[in-house]
């Protein structure tokens, strides 16, 4: 019906109109209030709160003066299962009444459909349905029926409010003299004109990144020295937003069903000094899980008015932002921890991103196609991204998904483009966890080869089995086994995380057999027989130590090189690898022929048999760690050519 029309329908009545509509936002806010006040106090009833919950500032953004009803929710008490006593609960369901009147005073008005009538017969149906409320007693059953905010739960007043709350916005739009940047507006004085630019300014600015959802539309008026502002955010019935601005004072009043949604935004408007009552709805009987409701008012007292209009500006860009929230929230819920959910979406929304586009891109299933492409491994049903990647990675990856989505579709890039972006970077992410991992890997080579060293080194002087320089070299060489044992529990852990990198775990573990067997070598090498040092070491035994310091140099070398050598890579890399590998095979074989010639030196001495056992078993222990090496080399080998280069 258009303006033309309702005024020839109405004549001189129509100029009631504007404040017959200015009555029924307030008195939707007032409904509201008496509906969470109702809601409220009885779940503090079934679980008292020592700070229970006021809705002061609910009470004062919707014009009651009341003051004792800021009692009622501590006062409240249980006097059995789902039977409550609500001190002002025959009053507060007169406000309801009074509050329900007056929004259907403006559809009256101008009721040429008949939908007055219909909403008036349903508000004395669902009124005369009502328990008759005696002593202040109110059923549970009574208090789900007036506060449900679902339709699948029937028919209910919180259901009426926001039907009646739709149609007094259509009629706002209606009648609007003027539009003020997009938004539908009457009655605006000179100074509210500016005020009412810079909320539009804002939610213009990001307006773009809600995509082909429906909503945001502005409508604002002047009553009673008041700017109202009202944004119906993305058309759901019980998610409204409601700004008051008197003078230098703004007040938003925020209704959601969704708490942590409610949070986000009044953190997202806490940079600007809004100061907040909280918002506490908690479950009481008789209530379904789904018919919870949150209604939180938050006030700033502006010191200026560049300050308020800031405010406004910020206010309006962040209404976006709440779209499809909490859907976004359960679909990266489903990759990461909840509270990682909840941090992306605050990273996104203060980057201006927001996070339609990536749900119009399928959501979770725009990361799961981009993983069964990356992952060479089966991934397992219900398997967490910051499982695989890491909870560091996880992050970084979701806020480049978040970001690369919502640009591209802003810019408009096609949506091939952007999945394939997606998944370049997550193989990159991949890549980037097997770079840590062989970097941990190099870490535990350089253990391994300082643990070799450092035996060459005793026996190269010339020192005596059971000399202080033994004893000095057995306690670092314990030292240093342990920090190689905190480097696999580390690539144990993160692996079990990360698909496809299960070939990392067996290399250091096969290397940490090396790094066991020297440790073991120098707590033999300083073993003294009866208290005295004994004979100096055979000359087989210098040489097969050092050859395995040549080797654990060599693993080293192999482990360095890994990282470079890629498909289309450069060759100087390549042949670096394979040569250190090759001279791994080639230290080995030479090792074993070195502990033949330690045994055939020992054979023909003439020290006694404890000196022989302790030569003996170092040569084995130098023999052990250097085929380790080998088996810890050629295992690195066969994933590069087989896995890296040749995939």
């Amino acid at each position: 019906m258009s303006k033309t029309r309702i005024i020839d329908l109405l004549g001189e009545k129509g100029l009631l109109l504007p404040a017959l509509l200015n009555a029924a936002i307030l008195a939707n806010e007032r409904a509201k209030y008496v509906l969470a006040l109702l809601q409220m106090a009885a779940a503090n009833a079934d679980s008292p709160s020592v700070e229970a919950a006021t809705l002061r500032a609910e009470r004062d953004a919707c014009g009651i003066a009341e003051a004792q009803l800021d009692r009622v929710v501590a006062r409240s008490e249980a006097l059995g299962p789902g039977v409550y006593h609500i001190p002002e609960a025959a009053h507060l369901i007169d406000m309801l009444t009074e509050a329900l009147d007056a929004m259907l005073a403006p559809i009256a008005l101008v009721d040429v459909e008949g939908s007055a009538r219909h909403q008036a017969e349903r508000k004395r149906h669902l009124l005369d349905a009502i328990a008759p409320i005696e002593g202040d007693v109110v059923e549970g059953e009574t208090i789900a029926a007036l506060t449900s905010g679902r339709p699948d739960a029937g028919d209910g007043i919180h259901l009426l409010v926001m039907d009646l709350h739709k149609e007094i916005n259509r009629l706002q739009a209606l009648i609007a003299e003027e539009d003020v940047d997009g938004a539908k507006a009457y009655g605006l004085d000179a100074g509210d004109r500016p005020l009412l630019a810079a909320f539009m300014k804002g939610m213009r600015r990001t307006a773009v990144l809600k995509f082909d959802h429906p909503g945001l539309a502005t409508t604002a008026a002047r009553s009673n020295g008041t700017l109202l502002i009202q944004n119906d955010i993305g058309e759901t019935d019980a998610h409204v937003l409601v700004l008051k601005v008197t003078g230098l004072t703004a007040t938003v009043t925020y209704t959601d069903v969704h708490a942590q949604r409610l949070r986000f935004f009044q953190n997202a408007l806490a940079v600007n000094g809004t100061v907040w009552e909280e918002a506490r709805a908690r479950q009481a009987a008789g209530l379904a899980d789904n018919d919870l409701f949150y209604v939180a008012a938050g006030k700033l007292v502006a010191p200026d008015e560049n300050v308020l209009t800031a405010f406004l500006e910020r206010l309006g860009s962040r209404i976006v932002f709440l779209i499809d929230w909490n859907r976004a929230r359960k679909r990266l819920g489903l990759m990461v921890p909840n509270s990682l959910a909840v941090e992306l979406l605050e990273w996104a929304a203060e980057q201006d991103l927001g996070h339609r586009a990536f749900l119009q891109l399928g959501g979770e299933r725009l990361i799961y196609d981009a993983l069964e492409q990356a992952v060479r491994t089966p991934l397992r049903y219900g398997e967490k991204l910051h499982e695989m990647i890491g909870i560091e990675a996880a992050r970084d990856y979701l806020r480049f998904v978040l970001e690369t989505a919502s640009a591209g579709m802003r810019d408009g890039r096609s949506q091939m483009l952007i999945r394939d972006r997606v998944r370049a970077e997550l193989f990159n992410h991949f890549r980037s966890a097997q770079q840590r991992l062989l970097a941990e890997t190099g870490s535990h080579a350089a253990i391994v080869e300082r643990l070799a060293e450092g035996l060459f080194e005793a026996v190269r002087a010339g020192a005596m089995l059971g000399s202080e320089a033994f004893a000095r070299n057995a306690d670092h060489a314990k030292q240093l086994e342990s920090q190689a044992d905190d480097i696999v529990r580390t690539i144990r852990s993160t692996v079990q995380h990360i698909a496809g990198t299960e070939i990392f775990r067996r290399i250091v573990e096969i290397a940490d057999d090396a790094a066991d067997a020297l440790e073991d070598a120098a707590f033999l090498a300083a073993l003294a027989v009866d208290g005295e040092v004994t004979a100096q070491v055979p000359a087989p035994l210098v040489e097969l130590a050092e050859l395995v310091v040549e080797g654990a140099k060599s693993f080293q070398r192999a482990v360095e090189a890994a990282p470079l050598v890629h498909r289309g890579g450069g060759r100087d890399p390549v042949q670096n690898f394979l040569e250190a590998a090759d001279r791994l095979v080639t230290v080995e074989h030479q090792t074993d022929a070195r502990e033949r010639d330690v045994t055939v030196a020992l054979m023909g001495s003439t020290i006694d048999c404890r000196h022989l056992y302790l030569v003996g078993e170092i040569a084995h222990h130098l023999e052990e760690a250097a085929d380790a090496l080998l088996r810890a080399g050629l295992t690195l080998r066969d994933h590069v050519l087989g896995e890296v280069m040749f995939d």
